[in-house]
């Protein structure tokens, strides 16, 4: 199919119609397989109310290619987060297999090009997995330079040392004398709030290799707009905060699930206030949720995570708890100067 009998319209996320976000749905769900085939595809009725459930803090924009007969055939979006970096544009370009080396991969990063220069926005953040092997060449070509590498990876509970757990558990109560762990379920108590915000500011001292960045910082009516989004797409969360003897957030860990694949948790932030580092906070806190997961989830048997290749603790953490590489997940940057370039030379990708 010429890409010229292809037809690019924005559409809406937030203020999609069913059959914008249907249409949508159809191909992130196809890119979703290659990602993580034999997965569990998030619902229609989910997806839309994600979409719907947006946090006000982000700003999205979409854009639909359809064939003739409406067929979508690939989509792409572009979002900024006002509690972020003014100057980052994170997005994603999708083409459905069938369709590609088409041209339209260009036609839909040029939509999202234009956006960040009309907001004038000085980069643009996007991920490629190692299960899609396109996306790699597509940001190559797009001018993307790789930022950040995650090694994505598995925990089956059937080989989770149920002893070792039990100790580590022990060993976190021992060394850290007045420290305690502090169980939530979202939403979020309103006292909790706070905690939860503080909790991910902590989380901006995880390492960023490359990725140019800045901090993302939260504020407590933030923190309960993602709890609402969290629960109206259908997932659930639990976090444990760790707390200092004087009753201070100093960090925490947090797992999510799904509704539509009740048999995998996954493993989200982590991290302690390095002030607070050396005392097994972080095993104590990832061992009592694990612990806890297996006393109250039984029909959990995977946990996913995905953690930064240089942070070299946490890894450590996650080996010794028996996680397996399944793949890695690697962000790219690009100037909005250099992929604008890039737009106006490209005949097609």
């Amino acid at each position: 199919m010429a890409s010229g009998s292809v037809r690019v319209r924005r559409v809406g996320f937030r203020l999609g119609t069913d059959d914008e976000l249907a249409a949508m749905h159809l191909v992130e769900t196809e890119i979703e397989a290659e990602r993580w085939p034999g997965r569990a595809p998030q619902p229609l009725d989910s997806y839309r109310s994600f979409a719907r459930s947006l946090p006000s803090q982000v700003d999205d924009h979409t854009w639909l290619a359809e064939a003739g007969d409406g067929v979508a055939l690939g989509c792409s979006a572009c979002w900024s987060n006002a509690a972020g970096d003014p100057g980052v544009m994170e997005c994603y370009v999708y083409v459905r297999p069938s369709w590609r080396r088409q041209g339209i991969g260009r036609r839909l990063a040029s939509a999202v090009i234009e956006e960040a220069q009309n907001e004038r926005r000085s980069m643009l953040v996007w991920a490629t997995y190692g299960s899609a092997a396109s996306g790699e060449s597509f940001s190559r070509r797009l001018g993307g330079r790789v930022a950040r590498v995650n090694r994505m990876s598995e925990l089956h509970f059937e080989n989770l040392d149920g002893e070792m757990l039990r100790s580590w558990i022990d060993d976190g109560r021992g060394r850290a004398m007045g420290y305690s762990l502090d169980f939530s379920e979202c939403p979020f108590s309103p006292h909790l709030l706070e905690d939860a915000a503080r909790f991910h500011d902590i989380m901006n001292t995880a390492p960023r290799e490359d990725l140019a960045v800045g901090d993302t910082t939260l504020a407590a009516e933030q923190v309960a707009e993602i709890d609402r989004h969290l629960v109206e797409s259908g997932r659930e969360r639990w976090t444990i905060f760790v707390r200092d003897p004087e009753g201070g957030c100093v960090g925490g860990t947090e797992m999510t699930f799904a509704s539509w694949q009740p048999a995998i948790a996954s493993q989200e932030d982590t991290a302690i206030d390095p002030v607070h580092r050396g005392l097994g906070l972080g095993k104590w806190a990832k061992a009592a949720m694990l612990a806890r997961i297996q006393e109250q989830r039984p029909e959990v048997t995977v946990v996913t995570t995905g953690n930064t290749s240089s942070n070299e603790p946490m890894l450590a953490i996650n080996d010794a708890l028996g996680f397996k590489v399944i793949k890695e997940c690697t962000q790219w940057q690009s100037d909005v100067l250099v992929v604008s370039r890039w737009e106006a030379s490209s005949p097609s990708v």
